[in-house]
């Protein structure tokens, strides 16, 4: 079984790398298969498994196109691993942690303007 801190930043980087390149890089699919791997991180420590429902709904709502609650759990997750960062995690996983959630709001927001863009030219 691999390291639950391997796994955690091999998940970060990935995660960064997706977020890192914008909107227009990412696809649903591969956003619903590092969610998936998120889903195995978090489920592996006990005082990260609440995290596992709204990422699971992440995942659903990708794998559906489900536009209004991808921008929605975006938004709420950013906030969530702000909130983890700065009041759980310590020493290095509390910058990994932000940096996380810098790169998931940026992303959230840049999700939310492609929306209302793809959803005007409807």
């Amino acid at each position: 079984m691999e390291d639950p801190k391997i796994r955690f930043n091999t998940a970060l980087d990935n995660t960064l790398s997706l977020l890192g390149g914008g909107v227009s890089a990412a696809n649903p699919t591969s956003g619903a298969d590092l969610v998936q791997e998120w889903i195995f991180v978090v489920q592996s420590d006990v005082s990260t498994q609440w995290v596992a429902e709204p990422l699971t709904k992440l995942r659903d709502a990708l794998t559906d196109g489900d536009t209004h609650k991808i921008d929605e759990l975006l938004h709420n997750l950013a906030g969530e691993t702000s909130d983890l960062a700065n009041n759980a995690a310590e020493g290095e996983a509390k910058n990994k942690l932000k940096s996380l959630a810098s790169a998931l709001y940026d992303f959230a927001q840049q999700f939310s303007q492609f929306s209302l863009e793809t959803n005007s030219n409807s």
